[in-house]
């Protein structure tokens, strides 16, 4: 891993240098008469030859284990080192890696200096591709340290088998990842892990306190148009494992703060908060909740749009001997809904098709022409039987049989249907004392339904289909059988079936794909805009069938408040947030991580640490690395030297 360290090989003369002057230094020692030393001198020469060898051997292999262990060998796991393949760097500056590390800087600082020391170990002249979450780009190594610094971060961010995908499609060998082991961007790693033309290191860098507020969810208590007050209800996500208490919340609508509070916020738990909003003022407008939190401050803002409650059109048909009176009063106020009234003979396609309640009143028999056009209505269908239909005629429409009941059961209806789901938001308090309507049923259903509103005695009242969204109240609106359309409740009942399927979100996403909006008088031709305080963006759509389909351009990266802009008149509002996927910053374990990549030798996980050093849990400190061993033999030939010098 340092084979800068080779060049102390030259070090290898000194012990070659001392035994030819040293050793070989030659000595007269005078004898009267040497014939009878003959014998021993040379059986002394060959041996003193032999000890010199050894000392020298010894004395060699001591300096080079020394050598070796500073140069840190290692044994070969698959990937070869950065001098023999083609390498790319990828830093992930996603906002996740405003965590900060144990020193207190973001994790994208400790990324810079780990990189750059990575390249002070390539040659001089070499040039480096390093790529982001914003591009990719190429620069020697002279430039590199500029060019490192301009890296900021990104409100995009890639899953890692992307980033694999792009190093392949660059051509490289090797792949250097520098990130904090997301698990939202990490996993899965299936692509990764079988890639196994590709050698990647990912150099982890970790979080001292890894966690994160933000808000994961908007919603309204009551549907709209049926009040003016209501009740947000938004909640705040812990990503850490620590409790979070006295953390301040603030709710805006427009430029005016409507509330501050603080709250706590259990570990790894989204806690629900709720505030009444519309009691002094118009309901829809632009709003913000903001979220007090360090360091990870990028999603700290979340915005929604609440439109104005969009006019439902509602289509009342009825036979020429049964007017649709009832329903008139009920719907008469322009302001609120589109009423269309007519009879069964001179109803307009058009209508029947764009209608979000059609309701079909005292009609004998269900048209064929009706029948066969029921798949293109898209809203929901209230039938209303009349005293003589014909049960035949009206199983198409209602996806589930009528059938005339033998006997007319009559009773009350009962309070405790009140508490269905279809009424969640209606009622703020029950009145026990309050009376219900009586009924006389004429008619009973068989298949697939769901009682909304039943009487005391158990037999339906206002059924649901089991497979579409379909109604039906079993008793025709005649006074001689209920006396409920002309009972307070069928107000309510009306205007919640009258509420539009698909109600638009409050906010979407960055990122998120197409955004369906209904949208009036637009043309396949027209330019739209979308405005906020700063720029001006060209979005493309599709237009089809009175919705668009809007395209959000990618060089959006702000989340805020745009404005949906055709020919100078705002059309909509649009509250655009960042992807809740990297607002969970939560990483994988380093264990968890080893476990996954385990017989797999072309990826390796590296720590990154506070002082931008690299160390290797699978390498240095790992059965890989052999500078241990190296050092141990340097020792033993040490060792060795001295037991020759001294004992022979």
């Amino acid at each position: 891993m340092n084979p800068e360290a080779f060049w102390a090989f030259a070090l290898l003369l000194v012990p070659i240098i001392i035994h030819l002057f040293n050793f070989r230094r030659l000595k007269k020692v005078y004898f009267s008469n040497l014939s009878f030393l003959t014998s021993i001198e040379q059986q002394q020469k060959s041996k003193s030859t032999l000890k010199k060898l050894l000392i020298l051997l010894s004395r060699l292999l001591v300096l080079c284990f020394i050598v070796l262990a500073f140069s840190k060998p290692m044994l070969g796991d698959g990937l070869a080192s950065d001098r023999e393949r083609s390498v790319a760097i990828y830093l992930d500056n996603s906002y996740s890696m405003q965590q900060t590390d144990a020193k207190g800087e973001p994790l994208l600082y400790g990324a810079y200096s780990s990189i750059q020391t990575l390249l002070n170990e390539r040659e001089q002249g070499t040039s480096v591709r390093m790529f982001d979450n914003d591009g990719q780009r190429e620069f020697s190594l002279s430039e590199s340290d500029e060019i490192i610094q301009e890296v900021k971060f990104s409100d995009g961010s890639l899953l890692l088998s992307d980033v694999v995908g792009r190093a392949d499609y660059y051509g490289v060998d090797l792949l250097h990842v520098y990130g904090d082991l997301q698990r939202s961007t990490t996993l899965p790693i299936d692509k990764v892990l079988g890639d196994t033309s590709l050698a990647i290191i990912y150099h982890q860098l970790q979080a001292e306190n890894s966690r994160n507020l933000y808000v994961d969810s908007v919603y309204l208590e009551k549907p709209m148009g049926l009040t003016g007050v209501n009740t947000l209800h938004f909640g705040i996500r812990n990503t850490g494992a620590e409790r979070v208490e006295n953390v301040l919340v603030k709710v805006e609508k427009g430029q005016q703060q409507l509330s501050a509070f603080t709250a706590t916020i259990p570990g790894l738990h989204t806690e629900m908060l709720s505030l009444d909003i519309g009691v002094n003022e118009p309901l829809d407008g632009n709003y913000k909740i903001s979220v007090q939190d360090n360091p990870v401050v990028f999603d700290n803002d979340f915005y929604f749009s609440i439109s104005p409650a969009e006019k439902p059109l509602i289509v009342v048909l009825s036979s020429a001997k049964s007017a649709g009176r009832y329903f008139e009063k009920v719907f008469s106020n322009s302001d609120y809904f589109s009423l269309v009234s007519n009879s069964i003979e001179n109803a307009s396609f058009e209508d029947v098709v764009n209608a979000d309640l059609l309701v079909l009143n005292g009609l004998d028999r269900i048209p064929d022409w009706l029948v066969s056009q029921v798949d293109q209505i898209d809203g929901k269908i209230l039938v209303v039987p009349s005293v003589a239909a014909e049960p035949e005629s009206y199983h198409s429409v209602l996806g589930f049989g009528l059938v005339v009941k033998r006997r007319t059961e009559s009773g009350t209806l009962s309070k405790k249907s009140l508490d269905h789901p279809f009424f969640d938001g209606v009622f703020s308090e029950k009145n026990e004392r309050a009376g219900l309507p009586n009924v006389k049923s004429i008619y009973g259903v068989t298949g697939f339904t769901e009682t909304i509103l039943g009487t005391n005695e158990g037999f339906p009242f206002l059924v649901k289909s089991g497979r579409k969204m379909t109604y039906l109240i079993t008793s025709p609106l005649d006074d001689s059988l209920t006396n409920f359309h002309k009972h307070a409740i069928f107000v309510p009942v009306m205007y919640l079936l009258a509420q539009p399927l698909g109600v638009a979100p409050m906010s979407y996403r960055l990122g998120g794909g197409l955004i369906p909006l209904k949208m009036e008088g637009i043309a396949p031709g027209d330019i739209l805009e979308l405005r906020n305080s700063e720029d001006v963006f060209i979005p493309s759509y599709r237009y089809f069938k009175g919705e668009i389909l809007l395209e959000i351009p990618d060089v959006i990266s702000k989340p805020g408040i745009y404005h949906l802009v055709a020919d100078g008149d705002t059309l909509k509002s649009i509250a655009l947030n960042f992807d809740r996927r990297e607002s969970e910053i939560a990483a994988i374990g380093t264990d968890e991580f080893e476990q996954m990549i385990a017989g797999y030798d072309h990826i390796r996980l590296e720590q990154v640490d506070s002082g931008a050093t690299l160390t290797s849990n699978t390498s240095e400190s790992g059965e890989n690395g052999l500078w241990k061993y190296a050092l141990i033999l340097a020792l033993i030939f040490l060792m060795a030297e001295t037991l020759l010098l001294r004992f022979t």
